[in-house]
């Protein structure tokens, strides 16, 4: 068995059992979040689809407390096949009165109305969430970390000069591999169809359960053609009708918008979705945003395989490496802005100047991030357009950003005259 790499996810997993009586843990299938839960775990339950899975979630709905006296913490992997444990879990948390008691795990959330009504409560108060993303750049070993962001919130004006390694054809390979944990120490060849494989199985069989239950019809072609359409339309603010549009294939035969948005509700259920949200410069700001959201996948190696591409492909094709690379950047910004207690979006206001991703902190500290391959003129537009949405802002609002940067997928970090970093994502760190 190979050996456990530390998961950024990890401390945080630490700190919410300190903190609370029950954690949840969700995330895309295969991203890691049992194999890191049975680390903090000292008993376990599967609601699986085995024969013992499903006898457990038999008993989970008939009496949901007779399957919480284990050995705390308990994990509950796929909780969410027996929602009345959500409640019973609660009541459980309120009765002992001590923290770090659960451990939920769940790669898809309940949808149906027959599941949501078992959840009476929220949770708020016991029941923490954590969300799981597979590997970053950092977790995998692609990025050397040699820049880190936390110190440049804390000194935006640090001299950087380093040096990586990683070719462009390096990022292609990464970003086809994927983050996904069980794949870390297979030989490319094996690597490069395991997003493949994992999409086939979402497609044929775990969309198709999910749309059993919902009383859908079953129909893994018309799932296939909306992934693709997705991947197609990944980093761009792309509508649902034009998404809609993309899905028919003749005015006689429409893909509908019910249909779409059922189909797009269940695969952001599942955590295959993860859109980037707008960013409001300030809650009483003067500058109007636009509030679509990106799109993206929640592992962007899945778009790649949906669309075909291997590595030598993307780098035949810049443009949609572009596109793609900006979503591989986007993941990692994620998972690397949740240790440090923030959040990230994106950011286009209503004359049309963006930025591919804002991570603002707790504190409202943010910075802001554009995205770009290699090509220097290109380098060179990502920072004046930063700069321009800087001298936008109203700092009698908020504060001035922490510094500005353009993520590559070249060799060489520094910070350009202008004040902007460029670093290479083989270089970035939390």
């Amino acid at each position: 068995m190979a050996e456990y790499r530390p998961r950024i996810s990890d401390k945080q997993l630490e700190k919410l059992l300190r903190l609370s009586g029950a954690v949840l843990v969700t995330g895309v299938k295969w991203c890691g979040k049992t194999t890191s839960s049975k680390r903090y775990a000292a008993s376990e339950i599967v609601l699986d689809s085995s024969e013992e899975g499903r006898d457990l979630i038999l008993r989970a709905e008939a009496m949901p407390s007779d399957l919480l006296g284990k050995e705390p913490p308990l994990l509950i992997d796929e909780w969410q096949n027996a929602p009345r444990l959500w409640d019973a879990i609660r009541r459980e948390v309120d009765s002992r009165g001590k923290r770090g008691q659960f451990i939920l795990t769940g790669s898809s959330a309940p949808l149906d109305d027959e599941s949501r009504k078992d959840i009476f409560h929220s949770g708020f108060g016991r029941i923490a969430n954590l969300r799981m993303h597979t590997m970053s750049s950092i977790e995998t070993g692609f990025s050397y970390g040699k820049v880190s962001l936390s110190k440049l919130f804390e000194d935006g004006t640090m001299y950087i000069s380093e040096h990586s390694d990683r070719t462009l054809e390096d990022a292609a390979l990464a970003l086809c591999r994927g983050g996904w944990p069980a794949a870390l120490d297979d030989d490319d060849e094996d690597a490069l169809e395991i997003p493949y494989m994992l999409l086939d199985e979402l497609i044929n069989n775990d969309t198709q359960r999910k749309m059993e239950e919902l009383g859908l019809r079953k129909n893994p072609n018309d799932v296939r053609r909306l992934m693709r359409s997705y991947s197609r339309n990944i980093s761009t603010q792309a509508s649902k009708s034009l998404i809609r549009r993309d899905l028919s294939n003749n005015e006689d035969s429409p893909f509908h918008e019910e249909t779409l948005n059922k189909y797009l509700a269940l695969l952001e259920s599942m955590f295959i979705i993860e859109d980037l949200e707008a960013w409001a410069p300030s809650t009483r700001s003067k500058i109007r945003v636009q509030g679509s959201p990106t799109r993206h996948l929640s592992e962007p190696s899945l778009a790649a395989a949906s669309l075909g591409l291997s590595p030598q492909a993307l780098i035949k094709d810049f443009r949609t490496f572009g596109f793609l690379f900006e979503s591989y950047a986007v993941k990692d910004l994620r998972v690397y802005s949740s240790i440090l207690n923030g959040s990230l979006f994106h950011y286009r206001d209503a004359k049309g100047l963006e930025a591919d991703a804002v991570m603002e902190l707790r504190d409202h500290r943010w910075a802001m991030f554009e995205v770009k391959l290699f090509d220097p003129s290109r380098i060179d537009e990502g920072a004046r357009n930063l700069l321009r949405i800087k001298e936008k802002m109203d700092y009698q609002r908020m504060k001035e950003p922490s510094f500005l940067m353009v993520i590559t997928a070249g060799r060489y970090a520094r910070q350009r005259p202008d004040g902007v970093y460029e670093v290479p994502i083989s270089l970035l760190a939390p």
